[in-house]
């Protein structure tokens, strides 16, 4: 499965926690994407919005996969691609981003 948004970038890390007592490794992997804003209204709320809002996806824990991202944003800047997803292996209800190209057209 395929989707294409206008990309802002990447982040892949990992690391050792030990804020809550015991050392606990964890992994952070996913890349920012831009959608159109749209108007919160519910009940007593009426929010409008206009322009665009960050969306983050997860992405697999690869550094082939980054280094990739990374030269697309740093050839191209904010761009339209076109990521690839896959079910993740953790929560097959869920997609993880896979694979990446530039979209045809910019």
């Amino acid at each position: 499965m395929s989707l294409k948004v206008t990309i802002l970038g990447a982040t892949l890390g990992n690391g050792v926690s030990s804020k809550s007592g015991a050392p606990k490794p964890y992994t952070i992997n996913s890349i920012d994407y831009l959608v159109s804003a749209k108007d919160y209204i519910q009940g007593d709320h009426n929010i409008n919005k206009c322009g665009y809002e960050k969306k983050t996806v997860s992405m697999q824990h690869d550094t082939v996969l980054y280094n990739k991202v990374k030269q697309i944003t740093t050839q191209n800047g904010v761009c339209l691609v076109d990521l690839d997803l896959s079910p993740d292996p953790e929560n097959p209800s869920r997609n993880i981003v896979t694979g990446i190209e530039l979209a045809s057209g910019k």
